[in-house]
């Protein structure tokens, strides 16, 4: 009879201790294991919000959002001049004003001019982006008789490779079909259309740093025109959700006038660099889905772009100023 009560007592203890490990409360009841809960705890339980894991190191720019996984600071065009995978998720719309000044380097030649784009966003899911663009310039011609002339309509798709981290750089390829018009003042390439694909590259380096990287072509259907090259940016988070600035480089060669035998070819070498800064306004809270659950963030619904970027060659403006103001439906 002794021996019995001592096995039971030691069978209590060892209770107690994996009640103890699994913290174990019978006063909550959200603790309950299913096997002890009432039908109506595990309805309740199925009615909570979804558990959302945010890692307290990490800023809520680098956050995964949305379907893609891809970090809070991918939402709006971080550089005007470097673009990286996806803007706008599935079924969200976003319409950005571009201005994008462009001063010679002869001042007594001024031949100043302000290229104007307005452009709308859609994301059409499946990691694919729809942009429509329709270009106008203005120009000084010499500050007599300035002109705003349409310049040219185009349409651009985006395809991200895979969901954001999958692949390193999380590379997304472009491709854009360029209208001209090549009426008087409207500085086209002198050809029907062009076609530009691209490769955009970028990614975070951690403690509120990120990159991006652009490799693209350019060329009309005609061959009057062919043009190549790269862009890099560097940003920083300088205050989280809200501001970021960074430095962008940009190098172009381009052919224009190309004959048979070479002997009209005009070539020119540009490059340029110079800061860029981005300010996010008009925060609001939002749904959206992160790892398949909906879940509610704060986002910014308006970002203003500004880049100067300078010229660093004979054949280069002496700057070029790009602003742009954007605002999510």
């Amino acid at each position: 009879m002794r021996n019995s009560w001592v096995v039971m007592l030691l069978l209590g203890m060892g209770a107690v201790a994996t009640a103890q490990e699994s913290r174990l409360n019978l006063l909550d009841d959200k603790a309950l294991p299913p096997i002890l809960m009432t039908e109506e705890d595990q309805e309740k339980k199925n009615q909570e919000p979804p558990e959302i894991k945010i890692t307290a190191d990490k800023l809520k720019d680098e956050q995964p959002i949305g379907p893609y996984r891809r970090p809070v600071w991918t939402l709006h065009r971080p550089s005007p001049t470097t673009r990286i995978y996806l803007q706008v998720d599935p079924g969200e719309v976003e319409f950005e004003q571009w201005l994008d000044i462009r001063l010679r380097k002869k001042r007594s030649e001024p031949d100043d001019r302000i290229r104007m784009s307005e452009e709308f966003e859609f994301g059409l899911g499946g990691r694919f982006q729809l942009d429509l663009y329709y270009n106008t310039i203005f120009s000084r011609n010499n500050g007599q008789d300035s002109t705003l002339t349409a310049r040219s309509w185009a349409a651009e798709i985006r395809y991200a490779l895979a969901d954001w981290g999958v692949i390193w750089g999380n590379p997304t390829l472009y491709l854009e079909y360029i209208l001209w018009n090549n009426e008087p003042n409207g500085h086209g390439d002198e050809a029907t259309s062009s076609i530009e694909p691209k490769l955009l590259l970028g990614d975070d380096l951690g403690n509120g740093w990120h990159w991006g990287a652009n490799f693209f072509y350019e060329a009309t259907f005609n061959n009057s025109v062919r043009e190549m090259g790269v862009t890099y940016s560097l940003l920083k988070t300088l205050i989280d959700g809200k501001l970021s600035a960074g430095v962008t480089f940009k190098a172009v060669y381009e052919s224009d006038n190309i004959s048979s035998d070479n002997s009209k070819t005009d070539r020119s070498r540009e490059a340029y660099l110079g800061p860029n800064i981005q300010i996010r306004m008009a925060p609001v809270e939002a749904e959206t889905e992160i790892d398949g659950k909906k879940v509610k963030v704060v986002k910014a619904k308006a970002h203003l772009d500004i880049e100067p970027i300078f010229g660093l060659t004979g054949d280069s403006s002496r700057v070029q100023i790009l602003i742009i103001f954007g605002w999510d439906f």
